[in-house]
C-alpha cells in the first residue's frame, strides 16, 4: 500500500493502532508459550503490507521481549517487512531503525525487506513462525472498475459488485495457498482486515466507513458534473479493495476438500467488530473540553485526516495525465470541500464506524 500523504500517516492513525493489536495478546502468548523452537534456531516474523512499520511496531516489541524471556537474549528473531515496490521504505527504515540499527531493544534482532507483491511468493517455504497483515489484506492485486461509484458502496452496480466479489474470493484463495507455504507447520497468521456486516449481525452499519464512502463519491462526482475532472478521471478514480464479509472470510475454509484446508491453513478465531474511529472519539473529547461545545472545525478535521492519510493516493492515480501541481491542487480541493460535506453531517450516525475483522489462522 502507497500513501501519498507520508507525513500525516503515523500521527493520525497511530493513536487507534494500539488498542486494535491488543486484540491479539492472548494469541501472542500463545505462540510464545507453544512454538518449541529448536536451540539455534532463527525465530522469524513477517509484516506483510508493513508501510512504514509503524502498526506492528508495538507488537513486535511484545512478542521479541516474550521469545527472548523464554529463549534467552541469545536467541537470533528475523523479522521481515514485505511492501510493494513503490512503497516508501525509508520511512519504514526510520520508523524502525535507530542509529543504523533495529531499534527493538534486544541483541540478536535482524531485519529485512522484501520488496514484492504479496499476491507472489515472498520468502522461501517454510521461513515464518508468525505472520502479521494489519490492513492490507483487503487490497486487491489490480484495480477495480466501477461506473459512477469509487467503491461497491454506494452505487456498485450488481455486475460490477459481483465480478469484484468473485476476483476478491479467487484472490484471497491465492493470498492464503502462498501464505500456507510461507508458514511454517504450527506456525501463526495475524490480520486486521476492514470488513463488510453483509446482514448487520454485529451493528447498524454495513459497509466499512459506508458514510465517509457516501460522502466522498457525493463530493467527487460534483467535481466531475461540473467540470472540474472529465469524465475518464471520474472512471478511472477506484479503489482497489474490497471488504469480505465473515462468509467470505471464512469461506476457503469451510470444505475439507478446499486446496487451503489441504494446504494445512485453519481458522483458530475470526471476530467482526464495530468500532467507533478513534478521531470520532476525540471530538466527544474535545466537546467535553470545551463544556459540552463541540469544536466542530478541530474534530471533523481531525477526521478527515485520518481518511486523506490512506485515500488520497486514489484521486492522484486518477489524474496522472495531469502535471504534479494540476494534481496536488484539484486533490486539495478535493478535500477542503469534502470538509465542507462533513461539517453538515451528523457525525454521532453510526455509519461512519469502522467494521473491522480480527482472524487468528494456523498451519498443522
Amino acid at each position: 500500500m502507497t500513501c501519498f500523504f507520508d507525513d500525516q500517516y503515523s500521527r493520525v492513525l497511530g493513536p487507534m493502532i494500539p488498542s486494535q493489536v491488543h486484540h491479539f495478546d492472548d494469541t501472542v502468548r500463545q505462540v510464545i508459550d507453544t512454538l518449541v523452537i529448536p536451540r539455534g534456531d532463527t525465530f522469524t516474523i513477517g509484516d506483510y503490507g508493513c508501510y512504514n512499520g509503524f502498526s506492528s511496531l508495538e507488537i513486535f516489541g511484545h512478542i521479541i521481549s516474550g521469545l527472548k524471556q523464554r529463549y534467552g537474549e541469545d536467541m537470533p528473531v528475523h523479522i521481515i517487512y514485505e511492501d510493494q515496490n513503490n512503497n516508501d521504505y525509508n520511512a519504514l527504515i526510520q520508523t524502525v531503525c535507530s542509529n543504523g540499527k533495529v531499534s527493538i531493544n534486544h541483541p540478536k534482532v535482524y531485519m529485512s525487506m522484501c520488496p514484492t507483491s504479496f499476491y507472489d511468493q515472498c520468502v522461501p517455504d517454510n521461513t515464518f513462525h508468525l505472520l502479521l497483515c494489519f490492513w492490507s489484506a483487503h487490497y486487491l492485486s489490480r484495480s477495480v472498475l466501477y461506473e459512477d461509484s469509487l467503491f461497491t458502496f454506494p452505487d456498485g452496480t450488481r455486475d460490477e459488485i459481483n465480478a469484484v466479489a468473485t476476483q476478491a474470493f479467487d484472490e484471497w484463495q491465492q493470498f492464503l495457498l502462498i501464505r500456507a507455504n510461507e508458514i511454517k507447520s504450527g506456525g501463526y497468521m495475524m490480520l486486521i482486515v476492514p470488513a463488510e456486516d453483509r446482514e448487520r449481525k454485529y451493528g447498524q452499519s454495513r459497509v466499512h466507513l459506508q458514510n465517509m464512502w457516501a460522502a466522498m463519491t457525493s463530493v467527487w462526482r460534483l467535481f466531475r458534473d461540473t467540470d472540474l475532472i472529465t469524465e475518464c478521471e471520474y472512471k478511472a478514480t477506484n479503489y482497489s479493495g474490497y471488504y469480505r464479509s465473515e462468509e467470505e472470510l471464512r469461506a476457503p475454509f469451510c470444505d475439507d476438500s478446499s486446496p487451503v484446508v489441504k494446504a494445512g491453513l485453519r481458522i483458530k478465531s475470526l471476530e467482526i467488530s464495530h468500532r467507533v474511529p478513534y478521531s470520532m472519539k476525540q471530538m466527544k473529547k474535545t466537546k467535553k473540553e470545551n463544556g459540552g461545545k463541540e469544536d466542530i472545525d478541530t474534530s471533523v478535521g481531525r477526521f478527515l485526516w485520518t481518511i486523506r492519510s490512506w485515500t488520497e493516493h486514489i484521486f492522484l492515480q486518477a489524474l496522472s495525465s495531469r502535471s504534479q501541481v494540476s494534481r496536488r491542487d484539484i486533490v486539495n480541493t478535493f478535500y477542503d470541500r469534502l470538509l465542507e460535506h462533513l461539517k453538515q453531517q451528523d457525525m454521532s450516525n453510526c455509519g461512519w464506524n469502522n467494521i473491522i475483522a480480527y482472524v487468528v489462522i494456523t498451519k498443522k
